[in-house]
């Protein structure tokens, strides 16, 4: 019996067919209001929202459908997916198992209720139906695709790589498993490869979002900014939402010292982040403005997202022989010639080996340079857990019975945050590559201090807060203020014969236009002075001295200084500054610690979160509190004075030079003690 809105009917679909879905959106809404039991238009209506990414809003319609035709594979398939996009998966694996039972033995039904199982983080039952699936149909190349997102998932990368060439024989023009490939030799340092991955991934889809994120991301690393920048840009115009795409892109546009007004802004990224969104990974936000508590919002957020809620079985303190040494295990990526490498080295030397035992956990490929062989040869064992998945790292790891596991990383490239979520050691600390809150629960403490930290501040932080009684940066002492040999020239660094040197060697993300305004003020007010910097990209430095020009100051005043390949010489010529200029939100850390040790003053203001306390910690440990500050005002009044006053500067630089060789900062084996007894307190307490 034909319906009386038959044309209604008809014309709905001659609209979906033709793909005009507003129209037949409009038009299954009309004959819903007449019948709200049309299968015809509760299944278009549900097609129409899906299509037009109105994933969510979907499921409504698709679940009205089923339940009137509960038997139907269709629809069954339809709102299976929905329920899937919309991270409805527990209700997305009810409807696959029913549909699985109407048509038993289906490779797609059986994949797809795999991809939702693997949601749910049902991995076994996940690789149960994978396999099935690759058991019924091994030439289908989506069960490979998605195999391989779940290893990759499970860090079984290697694994995940060869199931991503299986998926890409089988079909290669599928650009889903093009950028997953990529993603997977990106975990495995591969970045030219994995560029190329993606660039694949695009050549097929040129929308495509995640591949663009994707293929910035192997840029930055591969330090091709520019590119990456573009690459963001392009992802960002298509899925501004994308996980944690908008902090990369402003991160990038940061890193050259891009200060316009194009969205997304840093206010668009703290307002979304309020919104509980995945804007940003944690270390994107330390550079802004963000206080204690949205730096913890967002590293919650990404912990819960990335380590979701592990049933780790805690790691039993092992009955250890009163002779038996404290079992310490550091792990970091950058056991190299990096700022945390180089401190590492200075304090594992001096680690008391009567009474520690002290093992090193290399998560980075081997670099091969001289700070990584120092290290090597400084631990009592290392292991190389570069390219071990998480399963084999932690058995290895287990095998050593460490007492204390330090995490160096924190959320910085190279981390394995996922070893320490599935708990490897009685306990679990996070220090000093990470000047924030893991957002996590399962590291027992961070190491800080009293400035770094306040107790007042204790309530924006997920652990618990261990304290140095001084500064917990450990600043490296290797190369004694002796063997800094002859102060170069200042021709030979590029800097002028004469006038106020005022530097800031820290890395230009860090730099904000607030405090470049003020660096400006401060070279209009010091005539012949100049602000050395450290160089770094041809775009960054020329956006700089742009810059510079917009405020009236000649951009040879800003004089950017050259690598050096020996640390040695690099700390030489620090002594020409005649004061180092702090960054707020992300201070100076360890080229704060190398501008003191030089006898270089450092400038800093205060802030109210751990990485824009830093150099405050070190400067209250050297007894130079003079040299902190509250206020941009203050902090250019001092300034102004300190160039505008020889006599004054040479009194604080004498200061500096006498504390330097008295205070706590600069006295490693003491710092390596108050470390030591905190870790064996830590051991202590643990029942």
């Amino acid at each position: 019996m034909a319906q009386p809105y038959a044309p209604l009917l008809q014309q709905m679909m001659l609209e979906f067919q033709g793909q005009r879905l507003e129209s037949a959106e409009r038009l299954a809404r009309s004959i819903l209001r007449v019948n709200s039991k049309d299968l015809v238009a509760l299944q278009v209506l549900g097609l129409c929202l899906a299509m037009q990414g109105r994933i969510t809003e979907s499921v409504e319609p698709f679940t009205k459908a089923a339940t009137l035709d509960p038997k139907n594979p269709e629809l069954l398939g339809n709102l299976a997916k929905a329920q899937h996009g919309a991270d409805l998966f527990a209700a997305a694996v009810k409807t696959y198992e029913t549909l699985n039972r109407l048509i038993p033995n289906n490779a797609q039904i059986l994949t797809d209720m795999g991809t939702s199982y693997a949601k749910l983080r049902d991995y076994d039952k996940a690789f149960l139906l994978y396999d099935k699936a690759i058991e019924l149909h091994p030439q289908y190349f989506l069960v490979w695709s998605n195999r391989g997102n779940l290893l990759a998932d499970l860090s079984f990368s290697s694994e995940a790589i060869d199931c991503y060439q299986k998926s890409l024989e089988l079909n290669p023009n599928y650009p889903e498993a093009w950028t997953n490939y990529g993603n997977a030799l990106f975990d495995l340092g591969r970045f030219d490869e994995a560029r190329l991955a993606h660039e694949k991934a695009l050549t097929l889809n040129s929308n495509y979002p995640e591949a663009w994120s994707n293929h910035g991301n192997a840029l930055l690393e591969l330090k091709l900014d520019e590119l990456a920048l573009e690459s963001y840009q392009k992802a960002y115009s298509l899925k501004p939402f994308h996980p944690y795409l908008m902090g990369q892109l402003i991160g990038a546009r940061h890193s050259l010292c891009i200060w316009n007004d194009y969205e997304p802004s840093v206010s668009q990224l703290l307002d979304a982040l309020g919104s509980k969104k995945l804007v940003t990974i944690p270390f994107g936000i330390l550079q802004t403005p963000a206080n204690s508590e949205l730096q913890k919002r967002c590293a919650t957020i990404f912990v819960k997202d990335r380590f979701p809620t592990i049933e780790a079985q805690e790691v039993q303190k092992r009955i250890k022989p009163p002779e038996d040494r404290i079992r310490i295990g550091y792990f970091s990526s950058d056991f190299k010639n990096h700022p945390v490498g180089i401190l590492m080295l200075n304090l594992i030397q001096a680690h008391d080996r009567s009474k520690f035992e002290v093992l090193g956990f290399f998560l980075n490929k081997k670099s091969g340079d001289e700070v990584e062989q120092g290290l090597i040869a400084s631990f009592d064992r290392t292991f190389d857990l570069f390219g071990l998945n998480d399963v084999a790292a932690k058995n290895l790891v287990l095998e050593q019975e460490l007492d204390i596991a330090i995490d160096l990383n924190g959320h910085t490239a190279g981390a394995r945050t996922g070893l320490f979520a599935k708990k490897i050691a009685p306990i679990q600390i996070n220090y000093l590559g990470y000047a924030g809150t893991s957002g996590a629960d399962f590291y027992d403490c961070l190491i800080a201090d009293s400035v770094a930290i306040p107790k007042v501040h204790e309530m924006h932080y997920t652990e618990k807060i261990a304290r140095l009684p001084h500064s917990f940066f450990p600043v490296d002492t290797s190369i004694s203020p002796d063997e800094f040999g002859e102060l170069p020239t200042r021709e030979s660094q590029g800097l002028p014969q004469t006038g106020f040197i005022f530097s800031c060697f820290n890395n230009p993300y860090k730099i904000t236009p607030q405090i470049f305004d003020l660096w400006m003020r401060l070279l209009k007010q010091v005539p012949e002075s100049v602000l050395w910097l450290s160089k770094t990209s041809e775009k960054a430095m020329k956006n700089l001295q742009g810059e510079a020009v917009a405020r009236g100051i000649d951009s040879n005043r800003l004089v950017f200084a050259t690598r050096v390949p020996a640390r040695k010489d690099h700390l030489s010529r620090l002594r020409l500054a005649d004061l180092f200029l702090d960054t707020p939100n992300y201070n100076a850390h360890a080229t704060a610690a190398d501008a003191l040790w030089a006898g270089v003053p450092v400038l800093t203001q205060i802030g109210e979160t751990f990485a824009g306390r830093v150099a405050a910690s070190q400067l209250a440990a050297l007894d130079m509190l003079e040299l902190i500050v509250n206020t941009p005002e203050e902090y250019f009044e001092k300034a102004l004075e300190l160039a505008s006053n020889p006599q004054a500067l040479k009194d604080l630089r004498f200061k500096l030079e006498a504390n330097r060789l008295t205070a706590p900062l600069f006295n490693t084996n003491q710092y390596v003690q108050d470390l030591e007894q905190l870790y064996t307190e830590l051991l202590e307490q643990k029942s």
